[in-house]
């Protein structure tokens, strides 16, 4: 019995899309339509996948031939579907030149993939600075990577585990109460069965965990170290640590976690980088500027104590540092001078 569990990556996802086009030139048997249909509908990223693909095609009709084969359902909404064969077209010679470029695709990605155990699949993901990056996994769980993060990704029959390494990750965790989903940061982890979550490294010891939906258990070093023995028999969000749920965020370090329960309207705003966008409520300029310099490779230099301590508040676009610059001048009275490329320094206007 293949006990492998494949989880995917955008990469992984365009690799399968090649391969399920690939296929279609010698016709999909009933039991692969079947398989088909199971796959497109795992996420709109597999979909989304899977037509940029036949769109470079569109004039050799090879959407024709997928809107033939498969209409698409509502993932939300999934049914069984009657699928009727193929009309015979001659198409053999356009998709022939879909399994060249799958082909050659394929052999100038990198895939990463564990080839000596398949029961279990390791895969490392990352973002540069500035860039966001969306992970599908096969179980249904959606990661969302904020920039300059990276994360470690460990599947298997029984367990699903997570290694934040750095940055800051926003994790959409499908149900399953018999693999929990375990999230480890620094000295820190977080349980999930089935739930939503935000979780920023801020130091090697110390992250924020904010709860977006359902619940979770936080266990920090100390609580770790604590495990009683029967542990294995408890359920994923008993035993030792911090029960969570939606509308809480925690700084959790090795000592203490020390939790507030925030609004709707909060909870929006720490989420408001997956819109590509920064929100601040009247924080010292010195303050915002440690969380727009994740988004740029800047440098800010703040010339003067009062500079330092003078309050902004707005919506910001990451990484879009001439705005920032304008919305400073015309409604902070904070003037800057550029000292080279990469280094702006920031006044007090007069």
């Amino acid at each position: 019995m293949n006990n492998v569990r494949v989880f995917s990556n955008k990469q992984d996802i365009q690799q399968q899309a090649c391969e399920w086009i690939s296929r279609f030139d010698r016709g999909l048997s009933e039991t692969e339509e079947l398989a088909f249909a199971d796959w497109v509908n795992i996420s709109k990223t597999h979909r989304q996948c899977l037509f940029e693909f036949a769109q470079t095609w569109d004039e050799l009709s090879v959407l024709n031939e997928l809107n033939t084969l498969f209409p698409l359902r509502d993932s939300h909404h999934r049914q069984t579907n009657t699928f009727s064969k193929r009309t015979n077209m001659s198409i053999a010679a356009s998709l022939a030149f879909v399994l060249i470029s799958c082909f050659a695709w394929l052999v100038n990605t990198q895939l990463l993939s564990s080839m000596d155990d398949p029961s279990f699949v390791v895969l490392e993901a990352e973002t540069n600075v500035g860039e966001h990056r969306e992970l599908s996994l096969a179980d249904g769980s959606v990661i969302h990577l904020n920039t300059d993060s990276q994360v470690s990704i460990d599947f298997s029959d029984t367990h699903r585990d997570i290694h934040l390494i750095r940055g800051e990750a926003h994790f959409d965790v499908a149900h399953d109460e018999q693999r929990p989903f375990i999230v480890t940061a620094g000295d820190n982890t977080v349980t999930a069965v089935g739930t939503a979550f935000n979780v920023q490294i801020t130091n090697p010891h110390q992250l924020e965990l904010l709860v977006t939906d359902g619940k979770v258990l936080v266990k920090n070093q100390q609580d770790i170290n604590s495990i009683p023995t029967f542990a294995e028999s408890l359920h994923p969000l008993d035993g030792n640590g911090e029960l969570m749920v939606a509308g809480q965020k925690a700084l959790i370090n090795q000592q203490s976690i020390q939790q507030q329960t925030l609004t709707n309207e909060q909870v929006q705003s720490d989420l408001a980088w997956q819109q590509g966008m920064l929100v601040f409520h009247g924080e010292p300029l010195a303050e915002a500027l440690q969380e727009i310099s994740r988004y740029t490779s800047i440098t800010f230099t703040l010339a003067d104590e009062q500079v330092k301590q003078r309050r902004v508040a707005g919506y910001f676009k990451a990484g879009d540092i001439q705005g920032l610059l304008f919305a400073l001048e015309n409604n902070f009275n904070i003037v800057y001078s550029k000292r080279d490329n990469q280094t702006i320094v920031l006044s007090s206007g007069s």
